[in-house]
């Protein structure tokens, strides 16, 4: 029981850092934000990417100041939609690697494990998001960002990300 436990919470971590990493490395390499103006915040819950203006650093909490930090690097925003994009779909491909892992090593747990712990996360991301969002007014999240970009975008990554996790769902649980 123990082993199972510490396989779940172990897999749970690489699979949440894999989406903060995702956000992080889409703003390094593909937004071009500097390593001294963007880094992860993960004494914080929830966790997040945050991004440095001249006033400090700023979380995506702060709507209007993280938008700001981050126009400094993407003015016209074409890239904003991989930005938030990236967190789910690095957290996605995580789950598929992890699933791969546990079938070629005859240790199915991995994939339960990561499987379960990748959906709480989608949907505690996808519902926090909507509840904030509505309460707030603009968008506090991966979903809710993509939504008030395009909605179109923002049903595409859904898309992307959901088909996988259920398949995956429907193997192996």
């Amino acid at each position: 029981m123990f082993t199972r436990l510490a396989i779940f919470f172990g897999v749970s971590a690489v699979v949440l850092a894999a989406h903060k990493l995702g956000h992080y490395l889409v703003g390094r390499w593909v937004v071009g934000i500097p390593a001294d103006e963007i880094r992860v915040v993960v004494t914080s819950l929830p966790q997040y990417v945050a991004l440095w203006d001249d006033n400090g650093w700023r979380s995506p909490a702060a709507f209007e100041a993280y938008l700001t930090a981050y126009h400094r690097h993407d003015p016209e925003l074409d890239r904003l939609p991989a930005y938030l994009a990236a967190g789910e779909l690095a957290q996605t491909l995580a789950v598929v690697g992890f699933a791969g892992l546990g079938v070629a090593s005859g240790a199915v747990i991995v994939a339960q494990s990561a499987i379960l712990f990748s959906a709480m996360l989608v949907g505690y991301h996808l519902f926090a998001d909507l509840g904030s969002n509505l309460h707030l007014g603009h968008p506090t999240g991966d979903f809710s960002g993509l939504w008030y970009y395009s909605p179109v975008v923002a049903i595409l990554a859904f898309l992307l990300v959901m088909l996988p996790h259920a398949v995956l769902y429907a193997v192996f649980i």
